[in-house]
């Protein structure tokens, strides 16, 4: 699915680094707390527009593409942030699609563009 292999992205236990999205149109991106940002030279400095406001992230969030991505992204994005397996069971999608954007905005977790090969 990805042509990218940066280590301990996508695992889903406390090994997990980040995990890999496509946005709407397909475009790759990695989304990551920035202590755990790959140390390659050549990726891509995180999107800064998130930090604005919100209501971006939400937006972003919302419209992921839904049959490209593994099942049940923002989900696995939240247990990621949050370091917890079991935390999202207790939440609705909206209120973590919130908690997210709000991370985004506070610069707890960031989203990196990743570069496409059509």
């Amino acid at each position: 699915m990805f042509n990218y292999h940066y280590p301990n992205i996508g695992r889903l236990d406390r090994l997990c680094k980040g995990h890999y999205v496509l946005c709407q149109f397909g475009y790759p991106h990695l989304v990551c707390k920035p202590e755990d940002k790959p140390a390659d030279p050549l990726l891509a400095s995180p999107l800064a527009q998130f930090v604005s406001c919100a209501s971006y992230g939400e937006q972003f969030l919302q419209s992921l593409h839904q049959w490209k991505n593994v099942p049940n992204i923002v989900n696995k994005l939240f247990c990621y942030y949050v370091n917890d397996d079991y935390q999202q069971a207790n939440q609705h999608t909206d209120k973590i699609i919130n908690l997210l954007a709000t991370a985004l905005e506070q610069g707890s977790l960031v989203i990196i563009p990743l570069d496409h090969e059509d």
